[in-house]
């Protein structure tokens, strides 16, 4: 994979993670249990098999964790501005 690609990739995957961590804590503060177990659930998939092929692709570096990164910060941004 074009390693453009995987910078896209890595930032979107980021920022589903995000999200969802965010929707995590919005929904516990609301006392929504059933479903914030669920997304736990996705959440703790998601991070399983990012951890994963990161590990795995070390190589490329740097442009992968700043992506990621990037798609992180961006999740909880709009997860955030969805709720104010």
């Amino acid at each position: 994979m074009a390693l453009v690609a995987q910078i896209f990739l890595y930032l979107l995957i980021g920022f589903v993670e995000m999200f969802l961590a965010t929707a995590r804590t919005s929904l516990i503060s609301r006392g929504k249990t059933i479903e914030a177990s669920f997304v736990v659930f996705i959440e703790n998939i998601t991070y399983f098999i990012i951890l994963y092929q990161i590990l795995n692709n070390m190589g490329n570096g740097w442009p992968i964790f700043v992506a990621y990164s990037m798609g992180g910060s961006l999740g909880t941004f709009v997860n955030l501005k969805k709720f104010s």
